[in-house]
């Protein structure tokens, strides 16, 4: 099948893959042996690939995009990848809280989060803010600031200092998590992000 590259996010010494296919079903690219792609993997945002596909045996929801790719032939590059993905994405429009169905809960620092059992359908999709987001470095990570809420910003791509209002952006959920010395009590989560945009 025809893979459009969306993304390439950061995995320690890996990268995560993001792709739509031709019916735009958002997917999530690894190696033969569920790895992560080496960050030399030659599949750059915007190129369309001829891939071969695994889907994954087991799937742990909110991530359901996850296929190894088995064999793959690059095909072509879109020349406006904004103007081709606002033909065929439905972005969510607004806040941050319109993001993944509403499902977002908040930190103390105002970072996103989902857990379970109230769990989105998905854990990828774009978006459009109506107000600027603008780069920050915290604790020597990126992140984006949009109306008082802070993303975690994973993208391969250097920051820009402001993505305008209006632009289409990626966001994503990570996989689960918490903290090594959290309570036994304390849930697992997944943190919002975002992954790129597209100007």
């Amino acid at each position: 099948m025809k893979v459009l590259i969306v993304a390439r996010t950061r995995i320690s010494n890996r990268v995560c893959v993001g792709g739509l296919d031709a019916d735009n079903t958002s997917l999530r690219l690894y190696e033969k042996g569920w790895t992560y792609p080496p960050a030399s993997s030659p599949y750059q945002v915007g190129q369309v690939w001829e891939m071969t596909l695994l889907a994954r045996p087991s799937l742990q929801p909110p991530h359901l995009e996850d296929v190894a790719v088995t064999t793959a032939r690059h095909l072509s590059t879109v020349r406006d990848l904004a103007a081709s993905l606002r033909k065929r994405v439905v972005p969510w429009a607004g806040g941050v809280t319109a993001l993944f169905e509403g499902k977002l809960r908040f930190t103390a620092n105002s970072r996103g989060y989902i857990e379970a059992p109230n769990l989105p359908s998905r854990s990828t999709g774009f978006w459009t803010p109506d107000r600027d987001l603008t780069h920050a470095d915290i604790d020597g990570k990126a992140y984006y600031r949009c109306g008082g809420y802070e993303l975690s910003y994973v993208g391969v791509d250097q920051p820009i200092p402001t993505i305008p209002a209006g632009t289409l952006v990626r966001v994503s959920l990570a996989r689960w998590w918490k903290p090594r010395d959290a309570a036994p009590d304390f849930p697992e989560r997944c943190y919002l992000q975002l992954s790129g945009w597209y100007l």
